[in-house]
């Protein structure tokens, strides 16, 4: 440990070998259900219906997306219990690789995978909470302000969130549980009473069919944004350093919360096709399209339905930005012991044990974010990115698969098949998203955020070069 990072601080205190694991199984779950059920559900099924008409196209990406997203949980549980430090991705990809690479990793996971995800789901849940009220908004709000209310709202969001998970563990734990539980109960019912009791048509989905040579191409897009839907499931491994008995609770925190999340998700896109005629959905405008659950929940349940569940999407991505906010300042604080980072960043609150410097790092990148564009150049900007990050720590269990001195470890079943999978999927679809045309920009910006990661290991952290594995 670095005794720089406080030596002189009454406020923050550095982070000690014997720190306390505080989280149990189920934080585990709900922070992966949280960090997964997000901003992809509620929108990306409709982009692909708007683009293919093709339902059975939508579950079959959903299905596959899900199975990748196992795939990826059952690497990190291995990597997870084998080194069971504060840190994931960053720490995977350094004793991998590096602490280079881990750098890159580090920085690009910060960036694309929790201050523009938090962003997001920011950002579409001020959209879902003013969409009830737009009406009277739009006639009492000058112009100027309500053209900048999804990032103002969001703005605030995040700040909110952000206290919250520096005043402790248990207050993080205990908001975290009850905004997941909410958020969860509310799309299963909605759901439920969607499939049962509203309106709708089963033979929506004989619109099916096998998909044609341009529909290819967006179903590998759109396999990018379920990819960013699933996410996720590598977030308890996150708190690999404060979850009790990590060899047996992290797997079961990380596949028992992507399989139930896999299930919702399934769920849910049932719902949205049976609500929506997807030959209807083809005509929408593409922006409209990116509703489709506030479209679905108005033709099946009605309209004053769809102004509660508009209130309640909203307030349920708080969920998923509160997941965020919780889990990425652990990279930080893992970078900031190993240098790359600012040192001030690793310290924790003195008293409450918290990260709160690296908190306030992402909430001001977060913030930044919400300001930066449109709500659909936010999501490629990250779907991209985020898919080179997660292929970048799954391949590192082959090298971690070589080392005899970590910890005894849960294994991959199959190995090396489902890494195989992730990888030759995430390949193909950042190819895919780079050479489209409408998503070109973003997804090449994103890939050069994980380039600036390579630019600061290389010229900007010298003590990297000199530096040793951390075990």
């Amino acid at each position: 440990m670095n005794s720089r990072n406080n030596s002189n601080s009454s406020i923050f205190s550095s982070p000690t070998s014997g720190q306390s694991r505080p989280y149990g199984v189920w934080s585990g779950v709900f922070l992966v259900v949280a960090s997964m059920i997000g901003a992809g559900i509620l929108t990306s099924p409709g982009y692909t219906l708007k683009e293919t008409g093709n339902p059975a196209g939508l579950m079959a990406i959903w299905v596959l997306g899900g199975i990748v997203a196992l795939c990826g949980a059952l690497c990190v549980a291995e990597m997870a219990t084998a080194l069971p430090h504060v840190g994931g991705d960053y720490v995977f990809v350094r004793e991998a690789f590096g602490r280079e690479a881990g750098a890159v990793a580090g920085w690009a996971t910060f960036i694309l995978g929790f201050a523009a995800p938090t962003a997001v789901v920011a950002r579409l849940s001020a959209n879902y909470l003013c969409a009830p009220f737009a009406p009277f908004l739009v006639e009492n709000m000058p112009e100027w302000l309500w053209s900048t209310r999804e990032p103002l709202v969001a703005t605030g969001f995040i700040a909110l969130i952000s206290v919250v998970h520096c005043l402790g563990a248990s207050e993080s734990a205990w908001f975290q549980g009850v905004t997941t539980l909410a958020k969860v109960i509310m799309l299963l019912g909605l759901a439920v009473a969607g499939l049962f009791l509203g309106k709708g048509d089963w033979s929506h989905f004989s619109a099916g069919h096998w998909p044609s040579g341009e529909e290819w191409s967006s179903l590998a897009s759109g396999l990018a944004y379920v990819g960013y839907a699933y996410a996720g499931w590598n977030g308890a491994g996150y708190l690999a350093g404060e979850i009790r008995d990590p060899r047996l609770q992290l797997p079961r925190a990380l596949v028992g919360g992507c399989a139930g999340v896999m299930a919702i998700y399934l769920i849910l896109n049932v719902f949205y096709i049976r609500a929506l005629d997807p030959l209807a959905v083809m005509g929408l405008p593409f922006e409209q399209a990116g509703r489709i659950a506030e479209i679905a929940s108005r033709e099946s349940l009605g309209d004053r339905v769809a102004g509660v569940v508009a209130i309640l999407f909203g307030a349920g991505l708080i969920a998923s930005a509160s997941a965020y906010l919780l889990t990425g300042p652990r990279v930080v604080v893992a970078m900031a012991r190993d240098g790359a980072f600012p040192a001030f960043a690793g310290t924790l609150l003195r008293g409450r044990e918290t990260p709160a410097i690296a908190t306030a790092c992402q909430a001001v990148v977060s913030i930044a974010c919400c300001w930066s564009g449109s709500f659909l150049e936010l999501l490629d900007y990250t779907s991209v990115g985020l898919t080179a990050v997660m292929a970048m720590v799954v391949a590192s269990i082959f090298p971690l698969r070589r080392r005899t001195d970590l910890a005894p470890a849960f294994r991959v079943p199959w190995h090396p098949l489902p890494a195989l999978l992730l990888l030759g999927l995430s390949g193909w679809t950042i190819v895919v998203m780079v050479v489209n045309p409408a998503r070109h920009i973003p997804s090449v910006l994103s890939l050069c955020t994980i380039g600036l990661g390579i630019l600061v290991a290389r010229w900007f952290l010298p003590s990297l070069k000199a530096g040793s594995k951390v075990g």
